[in-house]
């Protein structure tokens, strides 16, 4: 009878171990998948909130370039017309999202080829904000201190403005034919 129940203990022994070691197992494996649902969640949110970026962007963009438009076809028709300072270009608020693209948590998640587009995206525009910054430095010294002949002055001004206009086309372009469809086709594989 010592035997039976020797033999029976090991048995249900063996038995209590595999239970025990599938039940921590399973509870690692359904932590795992939970984190990895957490986290596809957050990627997906994260892409969501820069589709949204990416639409107030471009409405900046069209806008913007609407006024650089509008003044660029008023000198260019009227040698007369009036010198302004346009203090409608800033792309500041929009680099936010962008910015944490290259956050440490952020960095390791995105793929290395959308983390380039969005680098090129940013380098274009920190430019127009840059040339943007010299034509109202510029425009606000000549219409102060008079600095410099009036006609030279509208040639670089117009100039200036054309050199914006195709810059915020490139952006607008960079915007709606290489980032929107990237930003849903990785928000479509991803969920």
């Amino acid at each position: 009878m010592r035997s039976f129940l020797k033999d029976r203990s090991w048995r249900f022994l063996l038995f209590e171990f595999i239970v025990v070691f599938v039940g921590i197992y399973g509870a690692f494996y359904l932590n795992t998948l939970r984190e990895e649902q957490i986290e596809r969640r957050n990627q997906v949110n994260y892409y969501k909130t820069f589709m949204l970026n990416l639409d107030y962007l471009y409405a900046n963009a069209e806008s913007v370039k609407t006024l650089v438009e509008t003044s660029l076809k008023e000198h260019e028709e009227n040698p007369e017309a009036e010198f302004k300072i346009l203090r409608e270009i800033d792309f500041t608020n929009n680099m936010l999202i962008v910015r944490s693209g290259f956050e440490a948590e952020n960095f390791t998640t995105i793929g290395q080829e959308y983390l380039a587009s969005l680098d090129r995206g940013s380098n274009l525009i920190s430019l127009i904000e840059k040339r943007a910054n010299i034509l109202e430095d510029e425009t606000r010294e000549f219409l102060i201190y008079k600095n410099g002949d009036k006609e030279a002055f509208r040639k670089w001004y117009i100039e200036e403005h054309q050199i914006l206009s195709g810059l915020l086309d490139a952006l607008m372009s960079t915007i709606k034919n290489g980032a929107v469809p990237e930003t849903r086709e990785i928000i479509r594989l991803i969920e």
